[in-house]
């Protein structure tokens, strides 16, 4: 690796093109020490709460989780089957990313951040802070209509970078 990537920041969201992303960047920092290998997050986590009712099937507690698909009595729960309950879903945690990322790396060893705001000036505001020499960002193959009217990140990323941007397919 040039003498002049020394500060690597890869932009991770747990896409596909980001797994890509994490892929390279562990390879270029893998066994270098001298390297900074810094990851970062957009906070985007978006909460769900829907209905749930099916009758005949119940859920069993365990520490306020609930385990899908097995039977349980309705007294164990402290509702019949046939009341409707409430399921949250949680995705896009910060949480369950950043746990990705490491478990991915193995042993490279790496910063992890969490920004907020907008995904690209947060992801090229950072890399002008952290000084990065590099940037590395997956493909989000988003095109056509989709691309044009909700934007696409990575190509925004790479107009706006103060650094070289290097993405990964």
């Amino acid at each position: 690796m040039p003498a002049q990537f020394r500060k690597i920041m890869l932009a991770y969201d747990g896409s596909d093109g980001s797994d890509k992303a994490l892929d390279l960047a562990s390879a270029l920092a893998k066994g270098d020490t001298d390297i900074e290998l810094s990851v970062v997050t957009v906070y985007d986590e978006k909460i769900e709460t829907r209905r749930v009712d099916r009758a005949g099937e119940s859920r069993l507690a365990l520490h306020g989780y609930l385990l899908e698909g097995i039977p349980a009595p309705p007294s164990s729960l402290g509702y019949s089957q046939s009341q409707a309950s409430t399921q949250t879903i949680i995705s896009n945690s910060v949480d369950q990313i950043i746990f990705e990322a490491k478990r991915r790396l193995g042993h490279v060893n790496a910063k992890f951040q969490v920004l907020e705001g907008n995904p690209a000036e947060s992801i090229c505001a950072f890399a002008e802070e952290i000084g990065a020499d590099i940037l590395i960002v997956g493909s989000s193959c988003k095109g056509g209509i989709t691309g044009l009217l909700i934007g696409n990140i990575t190509e925004k990323v790479s107009r706006l970078a103060p650094c070289n941007v290097l993405i990964a397919k």
